[in-house]
């Protein structure tokens, strides 16, 4: 059964943020690099430096697309407190393109994004729904091929709602 996120008890309420000592965290403080080709050149440098390019290629090859990389590395930047927002933003395509260079330079087919244009289909069928479960969502597609396989073991239908209408209003806000 899948699991759905609740609210905790303990859980700070909200503004709770705004109460604390202001710029206590590196983005409350004045961007490093305020122009985005500064910025770049930043990550850049430091992806080369470091030797984290080959384990970005790495995951390229294993299939983490070029979208989900440079998002990624644009948040990072942003909560080192490198550059604001906008310059995260703005040097999003530039760092697709050297990503994509790097992979191409070593033999790997970078994937560029995440949505596959069959997804992005009008008319959802039901035949696709369920591919596009079993591909994203793999635990909830195993249960309900579980549930459907046991219906029918034991010879009886899936139970269907009636499907008569319902009027709704705030009092029976669930139609029952």
């Amino acid at each position: 059964m899948m699991k759905m996120d609740k609210i905790s008890p303990l859980a700070a309420p909200p503004g709770h943020s705004l109460t604390g000592e202001p710029g206590r965290w590196p983005w409350e403080q004045p961007p490093r690099y305020t122009d985005p080709n500064d910025a770049i050149d930043h990550v850049i440098n430091r992806l080369e430096s470091s030797g984290d390019i080959e384990d970005l290629i790495k995951m390229m090859l294993a299939g983490v697309t070029v979208e989900e990389l440079v998002s990624q590395i644009s948040f990072k930047g942003f909560m080192a407190g490198a550059f604001t927002p906008d310059v995260a933003e703005l040097i999003k395509p530039a760092l697709a393109i050297y990503l994509v260079g790097s992979a191409e330079e070593v033999g790997v087919d970078a994937e560029l994004f995440l949505n596959d244009p069959e997804d992005e289909e009008s008319d959802v069928t039901d035949r696709r729904f369920f591919e596009i479960m079993k591909k994203r969502n793999p635990i909830l597609y195993a249960d309900m091929i579980e549930e459907m396989n046991r219906t029918q073991r034991m010879g009886s239908k899936p139970e269907v709602a009636d499907q008569s209408p319902v009027e709704l209003s705030f009092l029976n806000s669930k139609g029952e």
